[in-house]
């Protein structure tokens, strides 16, 4: 991968920009019909699956730009999560029943997965399946579903005991199945999933899906949301900058407080080392999937997320401090750019919890050779 976007890249992120810029004056359904039109949430989906098979490195052009916004629409779970495992599912017929659709927006399919900050300890509501007449009974809460609210149909991860985890396709109305929507922090939508008794076919589990093919697509969710959260960091700045340029106060403006100016210059360094993070990751992701290695694959994703993820949030903050008591105002988006970060953080897992996972990937790597 070079370190210059292509043109497509550079095409797909400025057409994101200009249109993230007027988002807000949009309501959440017709945002999402927007991002379905324009094809985004076709980007990570395979061309023989109906969809435009980029690669990592354009989902992150285009999450860079969406993180300007910030729009608390579900495209991460949808458009890289959701079509990761779809796309990583060895079932023809289920591939061609899910991915057009969702390439084009006609369903919405959103990952109901344990929560990431969460996994390593054992939860006693963590859903469950068993087989049962030629078919699988699944049990447990998921309780919160990014995305999930309104949903066509959830991709539910559950331990299935001797067959090891798997991912089943969970539609709207089965029998002991109730979702309860959910508001998230970023103003978005989520819900709880309560599954008692549900009984699935065996056509509802993904077939190939494992722990091995779940991980690859969280570490790539967790790569692209870290360029979002760059993206985020960028326009933060942007708009900081331009408040102390114009804020005028005891007769001139704030950016002449040379203490506020080296605070900004701070920000931006701590802006391009993630930025720098992000990139590197997409290229180590990359050898790592190209060499077969599941632990350093694992291991850039969440050194990454952990270094992104605490700039992006101290960012945040310092942006919010900076514009005094308008930072904390919904009428800026300032205060969204921060809430965003802290439903990334709900989502995918804290930057705390991905530096442990990075320095247990790093031990057991030293430990091996």
């Amino acid at each position: 991968m070079s370190l210059e976007r292509t043109t497509e890249q550079r095409l797909l992120a400025d057409a994101a920009t200009r249109w993230i810029a007027d988002a807000d004056t949009l309501g959440a359904e017709a945002r999402w019909r927007a991002i379905a039109g324009f094809g985004w949430l076709a980007v990570l989906v395979p061309e023989a699956d109906g969809g435009l098979g980029r690669d990592l490195a354009d989902a992150c052009a285009l999450a860079e730009a969406l993180g300007a916004g910030p729009a608390p629409d579900p495209w991460l779970p949808v458009a890289v999560q959701a079509a990761g495992l779809l796309a990583a599912c060895t079932d023809a017929a289920l591939r061609a029943r899910w991915l057009p659709a969702l390439a084009d927006g006609a369903l919405r399919v959103v990952p109901a997965t344990h929560e990431r900050g969460g996994r390593g300890r054992a939860r006693a509501d963590a859903t469950r399946a068993r087989r049962d007449a030629g078919g699988w009974v699944l049990d447990g809460i998921e309780r919160t579903v990014p995305g999930g609210d309104g949903a066509d149909a959830w991709l539910v991860a559950a331990v299935t005991g001797d067959e090891g985890p798997a991912v089943f396709v969970v539609t709207p109305g089965l029998p002991g199945l109730r979702a309860t929507s959910v508001d998230t922090v970023d103003g978005g939508r989520a819900c709880r999933l309560d599954l008692e008794g549900v009984r699935l076919g065996d056509d509802a589990r993904l077939a190939g899906v494992g722990a091995a093919e779940s991980a690859r697509v969280d570490d790539r969710a967790l790569v692209v949301a870290c360029a979002e959260s760059v993206g985020s960091m960028d326009a933060l700045l942007r708009e900081t900058v331009a408040y102390l340029r114009t804020r005028v106060q005891f007769g001139r403006p704030l950016a002449a407080n040379q203490a506020l100016r080296h605070r900004v210059a701070d920000l931006a360094i701590a802006l391009e080392e993630a930025r720098s993070a992000a990139l590197a990751a997409v290229l180590a992701l990359e050898d790592a999937a190209r060499g077969g290695d599941d632990r350093a694959h694992a291991r850039a994703a969440a050194g990454a997320r952990a270094k992104v993820g605490a700039v992006a949030r101290r960012v945040a903050e310092e942006a919010i401090q900076l514009h005094g008591g308008m930072g904390v105002t919904d009428e800026l988006r300032i205060a969204r750019h921060l809430k965003r970060q802290l439903a990334l953080d709900a989502m995918l897992g804290s930057p705390d919890w991905h530096l442990r996972r990075h320095a247990t990937l790093r031990t057991a790597t030293e430990t091996t050779r």
